[in-house]
């Protein structure tokens, strides 16, 4: 069977013609043999067998059947016997067997810059070539690593490095592999050491984008998903971070394309395509405006730019419908949506246009493909709705490093305050938790102190603008600490649906080597 493009904007899957086979028709199918026999000329290995992936390589079709890896003719995907019975060609199809102390059955294939990575449930191979041609006689296979591969988990390539995971133990491990040269032993870091419990065992997708420099994991049918965010500097890592989303929904699909992340959740048993642009791609119908004014985006002369609303499941309403006050009703507006939400717990409407810009409303009701917000009129309004969510990043201890990658783990060292630069930012809040706390008597746990919590309000131009977005474009921000490094927690937390970007942070304090 196959998917064919029919190159007018369709596709059509139909089942091959076996008729064809050896004719000129468009429906390719397996070529039969044209010379030889069972002994000069034998059917491909993977006859009789369960085929389990299908790949490409050097312009050839490759299938894996067990431990057997058959490529066929270059340019000619659906012919796997050779040209010749009698002389050998480098055109004739790839037949070659894994070899192991351990049962060697192929669960992934990946094709990367240095040839075809395989991974079987407890190692890692490699087939490639040393020549220029890749062809039955210069075709290598050989075993790279001995690391366990979850066998229901596809590895992942990260542009120079691949990840995989390994699922024996009480939570996932995933390791990243760097092939250096087919004659060098590979470079393997396990990246969730740092994260050892952090990743669930049972998850059953992944999906990632070399552009972006992300990989993400999740568990279809549950809400939560994780990231694992990396950006290389030349041969150094500059940045390598996990973080986890809560969707609004169960998740069921996922993936990566043309810089953004497209997730498929299940809402009041609707299925829902949501888009999460890392490379923004706002329009005005759907966005807010910072530094100028909307005509001015995209001019050379000046710094607007459009922002969109943080809401998950973000729509724009189909329709606005106001109706006035009576006596029984107090007035109120319906917009039509393209799906039920769930509740109107945490359903709320953005205003983007005009004297209307920022302002927030919370939905009072949520019905069928639509939402009622009482006490207020939305007619004219340029307006967004979706699901309000709190964005949390909580900063690590820090230490005083005497010399590079040396840190003073002993020393005294009392953080006066953290600074913060800021981009485009509304409203956030910082969280200081002491860690000192007792348990008493009666097992009540009592902290020493209490919480600070320092409100920000965005980037505000003036305190004449509060009801509208972030209008400036950088910001510093203090937050005052006066605890010692190893006694405290900050979290940053963003409530509001507006961006934010935390550009860079510093330190200040007081450092006793005694």
């Amino acid at each position: 069977h196959a998917l064919v493009n029919n190159r007018n904007g369709t596709f059509t899957f139909k089942k091959l013609d076996e008729a064809t086979a050896n004719t000129d028709s468009n429906d390719n199918y397996w070529k039969y043999r044209e010379v030889g026999d069972d002994i000069t000329n034998p059917f491909p290995s993977f006859n009789g067998k369960n085929i389990q992936k299908i790949f490409f390589h050097r312009n050839r079709l490759g299938l894996i059947a067990d431990e057997q890896i058959v490529l066929s003719r270059p340019g000619d995907y659906f012919n796997f016997f050779i040209v010749s019975a009698i002389s050998a060609s480098d055109d004739n199809p790839v037949d070659i067997t894994v070899s192991d102390i351990k049962p060697a059955f192929i669960n992934h294939v990946l094709p990367i810059q240095k040839g075809v990575m395989m991974f079987s449930d407890n190692g890692q191979f490699l087939l490639f070539t040393e020549s220029d041609i890749f062809s039955p006689k210069t075709a290598r296979l050989k075993k790279i690593a001995s690391y366990e591969c979850d066998a229901s988990l596809q590895p992942r390539d990260m542009g120079t490095s691949v990840m995989f995971t390994s699922n024996v133990s009480a939570y996932t491990r995933a390791f990243e592999a760097t092939i250096l040269d087919d004659d060098v032993p590979p470079k393997i870091l396990e990246q969730t050491r740092v994260v050892p419990e952090y990743i669930p065992k049972d998850i059953t997708l992944s999906a990632n984008s070399s552009a972006l420099g992300i990989v993400t994991f999740g568990k279809k049918n549950s809400a939560e998903i994780y990231h694992y965010k990396y950006f290389d500097s030349g041969e150094r890592r500059d940045q390598s971070a996990w973080y986890s989303w809560s969707l609004t929904g169960p998740m069921q699909h996922m993936t990566y394309t043309a810089g953004s992340f497209y997730v498929v959740t299940k809402l009041n048993n609707t299925f829902i395509l949501c888009k999460h642009e890392y490379v923004t791609d706002a329009t005005a119908t759907r966005s807010y405006t910072v530094g100028g004014v909307e005509a001015n985006v995209g001019s050379p002369l000046y710094t607007a730019r459009w922002f969109e609303a943080c809401l998950d499941c973000m729509d724009v309403p189909t329709s606005i419908t106001y109706t006035a006050q009576t006596t029984t009703a107090p007035e109120k507006t319906v917009l039509a949506l393209n799906y039920t939400p769930t509740a109107a717990t945490n359903f709320y409407a953005v205003g983007l246009n005009g004297t209307n810009a920022g302002m927030v409303v919370k939905a009072d009701s949520v019905t069928t493909n639509s939402a009622t917000f009482n006490g207020i009129n939305m007619t004219g309004w340029e307006v967004v709705v979706g699901y309000a969510y709190t964005s949390t990043v909580e900063l690590p201890d820090y230490h005083l490093a005497l010399e590079a990658n040396k840190f003073d783990t002993d020393g005294s060292l009392r953080i006066s305050g953290l600074n913060f630069n800021l981009g485009v930012s509304g409203p956030m809040e910082f969280h200081l938790t002491a860690k000192n706390s007792y348990v008493d008597s009666a097992g009540t746990v009592t902290k020493e102190f209490d919480d600070y919590i320092q409100y920000e309000s965005g980037m505000k131009t003036g305190l004449a603008n509060f009801g509208e977005p972030p209008s400036e474009l950088n910001k510093s921000v203090r937050v005052p600490i006066q605890k010692k490094n190893t006694k405290y927690n900050l979290q940053i937390k963003i409530p509001d649906p507006f961006s934010t970007a935390l550009i860079s942070a510093s330190w200040d304090g007081n450092y006793n080597q005694r």
